[in-house]
């Protein structure tokens, strides 16, 4: 089977504003710096940390928590989860409090390319998630360390004689130490049906998302995308990158 990941983000991309500056406090990098992979390192999660406020002139909101209006997962390739999964109101939280393992960076005239890996201790997803119709509250967390490795290609353009950057691709591979679900109101509440199905699915967490994390992963590379790009496309690449 194949897996179909469909994601509506609350985003809304002006492509036609641009020009723009970042505020006074949002960290750079020079592209000659010589330890310009530790200066990302810093200057992502510094970024981040502006971010989660949001940044109104870039109609980029609060990133935390990301808010994903709906969510489609389908179902798994291997047979572990045969329902496709549908989500509403879906929210990820804490993004800004990852931490940056690690930098990878080929940043020139001609060449974009980033491969940032995270580590994500208090990330969650709470949604509400519908079977049979009926609309439910679902929380997934984890337990211990997630591994967030994201690669980014960007292509350049330009505008009034300055050149942009924008994000073409976006690819997303997670590595979590565990995850929990929490399903409520399954069998219309049942109080012991519910809890039981639970705990199958969470002593089972390494098959269910073996077979249908890669959606997740797509749909996650599509929030980075977006997000990333709200503000790429609005500042100049010699702006950004010193």
């Amino acid at each position: 089977m194949t897996y179909l990941s469909t994601l509506f983000v609350s985003l809304t991309l002006s492509c036609g504003i641009f020009g723009l500056k970042l505020p006074a406090d949002f960290p750079k990098c020079s592209r000659t710096d010589s330890k310009l992979n530790e200066c990302l390192k810093t200057a992502i999660e510094g970024a981040l940390q502006i971010m989660a406020k949001g940044l109104p002139e870039f109609n980029l909101e609060p990133i935390d928590p990301i808010k994903v209006p709906s969510l489609t997962i389908g179902e798994g390739a291997t047979g572990a989860v045969r329902v496709v999964q549908n989500y509403k109101n879906c929210q990820f939280f804490n993004i800004p409090k990852i931490k940056v393992q690690n930098v990878a960076s080929v940043l020139t005239d001609d060449v974009f390319q980033l491969n940032v890996t995270f580590l994500a201790k208090e990330v969650y997803m709470l949604s509400q998630y519908m079977v049979d119709g009926n609309i439910l509250l679902l929380r997934i967390t984890g337990e211990g360390d997630c591994k967030i490795v994201l690669n980014i290609i960007g292509i350049f353009t330009e505008k009034k004689g300055k050149k942009y950057v924008e994000i073409d691709s976006s690819t997303v591979h997670l590595d979590p130490k565990k995850v929990e679900m929490d399903f409520k109101n399954l069998f219309n509440g049942d109080p012991k049906l519910g809890p039981e199905m639970n705990k199958i699915l969470n002593e089972n967490w390494k098959e269910i998302f073996g077979d249908v994390g890669h959606a997740y992963e797509e749909s996650l590379g599509s929030i980075f995308k977006d997000v990333g790009n709200l503000i790429f496309k609005k500042v100049s690449y010699d702006e950004m990158f010193l």
